[in-house]
Order: structure tokens, then C-alpha cells, then sequence
């Protein structure tokens, strides 16, 4: 299966989401996971390339999407065996949405949509929600409140959890602010970033599960 992590807004720890559900996922659960990173920034590639040198052995495979092999994603065959595969076979796609993620998108079993509730990041977040629209997209959208402080009171999120249940999916956990993440390295997951991300990716598994039953 393809999901797919993509917002509009750069800076919601979409990447840092990306690598502790690729961690969670190779050491809690039956999946085989591959990565590819479809993102113009490379962070999820190099940060997989930088912790070469860490002690242990690596989780997963990460490919980097670039100009050399691009042609992939444009190929509608591939991406449909990779769509149907039991394998999960995770995109990283870059915070400014272009024309290119499009057959990437219109594949993915399921797009995680990270987002806050900063003015910037739901307008945003609603942009890339129309896009997906405008592209008909048949994946799930998942969305995630990330990097949210804990004991935070938005004004605005009663309106923006309502806006976000007509397009998807708004999952009950969160994933809060945690010093614990920002030193996160595609090798292993120490016992305080698993606590912290723990009820957020059981329920996101178990809705992956359901909805790919169906």
C-alpha cells in the first residue's frame, strides 16, 4: 500500500512525523516498509544517510526521488503494484504541493495530513485539502494535530476539527510537543519517543487496517 505524509505548510514536523511512523511501523508491527523521499529538501533522506555512522543497523530502506528517477512517479502501473502491494511503501512529499506528487497522490491507499492550528497552517492545510479534491483522490485522508502543546486551548479548533470531518478522517490522538522527537534518528526508537508517539500510531495502524478492508 502507498501512504503517502503531505501538507501545503512546510514546518508542522511532517518529516519528524514521517521517520517515528517508519521507525514504529519496522519495530512494532508485521509490515515490511520501504520510504521513498519525494520531498525537494531531502530531509528524510539525508537524515537516513547521516545516521549511517550510528551504531545498530538500519530499519529500513530509503529511496530518494530525484531527476535521475523521477519517471517512477509518473509511472501509473508501478505506483498501482506499489498501491496494491501488502507492503507499505511510505511517500514523503514536499510542503509546497506541485503538479508532480499528483499521481502519487491519486494512488495513496492513505495521505497523513499533519497540520496545527496556527492561522498560516489551517489555511494551508485547506488548500492542500482542496487540491486533493480537485485531483479526486479516492485515499483516505487522515489528519493529525502534531506538535500541539498539550494543555493548549485553541479558539479556533472546534471550527477547524469540523471543517477537516468533511474531508477525512480527524484521528482522537495527538501527537504533542516532545523535546524526545527532535533527536530522532531512522535507526531505532528509544522508549520515551515510542511513549510519546504510542496511542497516536496504534490508532492511526488500527484505522489503516479497518479502511484497507474495506
Amino acid at each position: 500500500m502507498i501512504i503517502t505524509f503531505g501538507t501545503q505548510k512546510g514546518g508542522v514536523g511532517k518529516t519528524t512525523l514521517a521517520i517515528a511512523f517508519a521507525n514504529y511501523i519496522s519495530l512494532h508491527t508485521d509490515y515490511k516498509i520501504s520510504v521513498l523521499d519525494f520531498d525537494f529538501q531531502k530531509s528524510f533522506f539525508q537524515k537516513w544517510k547521516d545516521d549511517e555512522m550510528l551504531k545498530g543497523d538500519y530499519l529500513y530502506d530509503v529511496v530518494l526521488v530525484d531527476e535521475a528517477n523521477e519517471a517512477l512517479t509518473n509511472d501509473d502501473d508501478l505506483l498501482k503494484q506499489l498501491k496494491d502491494s501488502e507492503e507499505i511503501f511510505l511517500f514523503d512529499i514536499a510542503g509546497n504541493i506541485q503538479k508532480k506528487y499528483s499521481k502519487v497522490l491519486k494512488h495513496s491507499n492513505f495521505i497523513v495530513v499533519p497540520f496545527s492550528y496556527s492561522d498560516v497552517t489551517i489555511n494551508s492545510t485547506l488548500v492542500f485539502v482542496n487540491l486533493c479534491k480537485i485531483l479526486e483522490i479516492e485515499g483516505k485522508m487522515l489528519f493529525v494535530r502534531n506538535n500541539v502543546d498539550k494543555n493548549g486551548k485553541y479558539l479556533n479548533q472546534i471550527e477547524m476539527d469540523l471543517e477537516l470531518q468533511q474531508h477525512g478522517k480527524l484521528l482522537d490522538n495527538s501527537v504533542f510537543k516532545r523535546n524526545c522527537l527532535q533527536t530522532i534518528t531512522t535507526k531505532k526508537l528509544t522508549s520515551e519517543q515510542k511513549l510519546a508517539v504510542k496511542s497516536f500510531f496504534d490508532e492511526l495502524i488500527f484505522n489503516i487496517r479497518e479502511y484497507g478492508s474495506d
